[in-house]
């Protein structure tokens, strides 16, 4: 290549990729600069979530890690801190899983942590080589990532910057057309905006060597702003427009009990008797206030359905005698999680089908309708690759999982159920009026597909009235992950336009309105002889007529922002070829 050839191609490249100024570019090459701003994003992405909740900090958390992601000038390092400070964040905001799985905290953490170079590649070619105005790049990189973190591996939705701003009702309103997924694109937006404006700031002068004026910094930050700001006055007035709809009417009154009793695999610190005496003590308090619907969490003890009664131990037998009991001499409903099982010699791939059941007991008698859980969780409720050629992994990771006892050969993988059914009960009294909820269970709840899809993903109409979300925290220890799953749920009530009734051992028990409001949390009492988080709450679980698009559609938006992050993956790929050939 001649030196003219190679002088303009230097220089058109200088052109295309405008650069800080020399001073600048050393310093935010440091690794020292980069520890630092890691550092701060971590402290502030830290403190927006549950249960410190600073949620004003969601939009600017992300500035710190954009300053070096942008005006680095070493690829590499971007790479390696924007993975130590994923990494950081995650084994940081999510040591509450320690409580249950070590070794599974760890290696979730690690993959988690890859999501953010992943980001920082194309966010870092949008604004360095395409000129794209942060506001608009990290808003739709950041938004794909939460939407893949959804469905990789079974799917971790959690942490998304719009799970910190739930208690701002205008704010999440979008959440029934776009999903969770729109009210982070908004936040993550803004963040772009003001490190657009940080950078024409940083950048007043040009590289010695460059010829490239500082006005397209001051122009893509006009632009950054701009959007920035329309995307948020949209979504607020959206979502004024939204709560101010008189679409609510009166639902079932739900009595929501809750226990508090910390879950280990090798032991518990409660029996399981004391358990039932604590809850049945409970049930009575809940009778008082004459409720339609009594809701427990899943497996408030150890309680076990098998269909013909074989191994049937008489304890679990009298539990749910007592269920039914209790539902005809109150009248009310009795929703209760419960493990099940069902044999079957001649079925190809297991002589007994294990589920995760909720139990619906019916004042009239009879036997307890069913919905057993879908979206069961790898590694704690079953193990990957259980049929199939890969069978062999599935024996070697089962060996390491601690529920599968002293040998390493039990198999307690469960079998995941073959609906979203919904489950049917009648209010009593003057008002009396047929209805029909999902009973997600456990993580189900944060999973934004199932709620849709108890609704009704896909149909014309709704095929549930309201949730109920049945489910046991007390496997990850008490004050960090309970506000978070709450949190999560309140985005499902909106997408959906549902109420949701939430019973949760170890939790926190709650009633939320279609708008996402909550209200009935279960309130400790250390007066009433139980633990101090058990307890009960009564409150009215509200219908909504609207019936939204996000129940239509689905996740849309999320998959499009998915998508576009592919496309500049692509467009960094291909420039670099074309660099390549070219030399």
């Amino acid at each position: 290549m001649s030196r003219r050839k190679a002088a303009k191609k230097q220089s058109a490249t200088r052109e295309a990729v405008p650069s800080v100024s020399a001073d600048t570019a050393t310093v935010f090459t440091r690794h020292r600069t980069l520890f630092l701003l890691s550092a701060a994003t971590l402290l502030l992405q830290s403190l927006i979530f549950e249960p410190i909740g600073a949620w004003p900090l969601a939009f600017v958390c992300l500035v710190p890690w954009l300053l070096f992601v942008g005006c680095s000038r070493l690829a590499p390092r971007v790479y390696l801190w924007s993975y130590l400070f994923g990494f950081a964040f995650f084994v940081l905001n999510m040591r509450w899983m320690y409580h249950s799985t070590g070794a599974g905290y760890v290696a979730l953490s690690a993959y988690l942590a890859a999501y953010f170079p992943l980001m920082a590649c194309p966010i870092r070619h949008a604004v360095r080589r395409r000129g794209l105005p942060l506001a608009v790049a990290v808003a739709i990189v950041w938004t794909g990532a939460e939407m893949l973190r959804a469905i990789v591996i079974s799917g971790f939705p959690w942490f998304y910057l719009s799970h910190s701003v739930y208690k701002v009702l205008p704010l999440i309103q979008t959440a029934d057309l776009v999903g969770a997924y729109g009210v982070s694109f908004v936040i993550a937006a803004i963040n772009g905006a003001i490190a657009d404006l940080i950078f024409a700031k940083l950048k007043p002068d040009c590289d010695p060597k460059s010829s490239v004026p500082s006005l397209p910094y001051t122009r893509r930050a006009r632009w950054g702003v701009g959007f920035a700001l329309v995307t948020l006055g949209g979504t607020l007035v959206y979502g004024q427009m939204q709560l101010g709809d008189d679409t609510f009417k009166p639902g079932p009154k739900v009595a929501v009990v809750q226990g508090d009793f910390l879950m280990t695999v090798t032991n518990e610190e409660t029996t399981d008797a004391e358990k039932r005496r604590i809850y049945y003590a409970m049930l009575d308090e809940a009778a008082k206030s004459k409720p339609d619907l009594v809701v427990l969490p899943e497996t408030p003890w150890i309680m076990y359905l098998n269909e013909e009664a074989r191994g049937f131990r008489s304890i679990w037998r009298d539990s749910f005698k007592r269920f039914s009991r209790y539902a005809k001499e109150t009248g009310a409903y009795v929703l209760a999680g419960a493990a099940s099982s069902f044999a079957d010699e001649y079925d190809m791939r297991a002589t007994e089908r294990r589920y995760n059941s909720a139990f619906l007991f019916s004042p009239e008698g009879g036997e307890p309708t069913r919905y057993d859980k879908v979206h069961t969780v790898y590694f704690g409720e079953t193990v990957p690759f259980r049929f199939g050629r890969l069978r062999f992994l599935y024996f070697w990771l089962n060996s390491l999982m601690p529920f599968s006892g002293p040998n390493g050969d039990y198999e307690y993988s469960i079998f995941p159920g073959e609906s979203f059914r919904t489950l049917e009960m009648t209010t009593h009294g003057e008002r009396g009026r047929t209805y029909h909820f999902g009973a997600p269970i456990c993580y189900e709840d944060v999973m934004p597909y199932v709620a849709r899809e108890f609704v009704g993903a896909g149909s014309t109409n709704k095929k549930a009235d309201f949730l109920i979300n049945i489910s046991n925290d007390g496997w990850f220890g008490r004050g960090l992950q309970q506000p978070q799953h709450l949190a999560i749920c309140a985005f499902r009530a909106v997408e959906n336009r549902v109420g949701i009734a939430r019973s949760v051992n170890t939790g926190i028990s709650a009633i939320i309105d279609p708008d996402g409001r909550i209200h009935d949390r279960v309130e400790a009492d250390p007066t009433n002889g139980w633990p101090n988080a058990c307890g009960v709450a009564v409150g009215e679980v509200l219908t909504d007529s609207r019936f939204t698009l996000y129940t239509r559609l689905g996740d849309w938006f999320g998959w499009t922002c998915a998508l576009l992050w592919v496309v500049l993956y692509l467009d960094y790929w291909t420039i670099r070829a074309l660099g390549r050939a070219e030399e």
